[in-house]
């Protein structure tokens, strides 16, 4: 797989988010709070999905931005995952913390992740067996040891209720860690890959989420279980991620 026609288009389309207005072409959506798609959004989706589309033809295409037939994305031979914007209400009332994210997965399996923080001019990337890489140089989740002195991330939900899950779910780790609502899930992922921060938590993630962060946490030798410690595919919702030994002790503590 080579990954350098998308590194190109998702600068691209981070070239464009950074141009648009933040206001520009809002259109809200029916469902959840400050759930809403700018003229950036489409923009990035579209420059997104004319390089996959150009590039490789017959591969099919998830995006959020974009209603999808596909009746079971686990079973697709060729599929790229793409969230034209992470943290589209951060960008809307700038606050310039949001993330682009493109990853390519093959029946299931997710290959190789690209996500670009377009206002810090950072491209985190990993491909299977090749590593995760920031602009380039070698990224590694950290080695802190005690969940008592991590700093660990969950996100809002556009359901109130499920913010209030997130945040209670969070409250059964004694002593509380370090935590932080920062809003995009894919910036929070690249954050952890790099070592900035220590775990990830949160019950309502959807595949553009996960799809190329995935590669990018298991390259930069983190792990990704379900909240029970059972395996989970980029599909699944309810994930802790973080290095082996926070991630064990964050699922014993909230189900104890």
């Amino acid at each position: 797989m080579n990954i350098e026609v998308i590194k190109q288009g998702i600068l691209q389309a981070g070239e464009a988010v950074r141009k648009a207005g933040p206001t520009d072409g809002i259109i809200t959506k029916d469902e959840g709070r400050l759930n809403f798609v700018t003229g950036a959004d489409l923009e990035s989706e579209r420059i997104l999905m004319e390089v996959i589309q150009k590039n490789f033809p017959g591969h099919l295409i998830l995006s959020e931005e974009t209603e999808s037939d596909i009746q079971d994305i686990l079973s697709v031979d060729h599929l790229w995952v793409i969230d034209p914007i992470d943290g589209t209400s951060n960008f809307r009332y700038q606050r310039d913390y949001c993330g682009i994210s493109v990853g390519y997965v093959e029946r299931g399996e997710p290959i190789a992740g690209l996500i670009y923080d377009p206002f810090r001019d950072q491209l985190f990337y990993g491909e299977k067996e090749k590593g995760a890489f920031l602009n380039g140089s070698p990224i590694h989740v950290g080695d802190k040891a005690e969940l008592s002195k991590a700093t660990v991330y969950t996100d809002n939900s556009y359901d109130p209720e499920g913010t209030r899950s997130n945040l209670e779910m969070l409250l059964k780790v004694n002593p509380t860690p370090w935590v932080l609502i920062r809003g995009s899930a894919v910036l929070a992922y690249c954050d952890i890959a790099a070592g900035r921060a220590d775990v990830y938590a949160h019950q309502f993630l959807k595949p553009w989420d996960n799809a190329a962060a995935f590669v990018i946490i298991k390259e930069a030798g983190g792990v990704i279980k379900g909240l029970n410690g059972e395996e989970v595919t980029f599909a699944s919702p309810a994930l802790v991620v973080g290095n082996e030994t926070l991630v064990n002790q964050f699922i014993e503590a909230i189900n104890n």
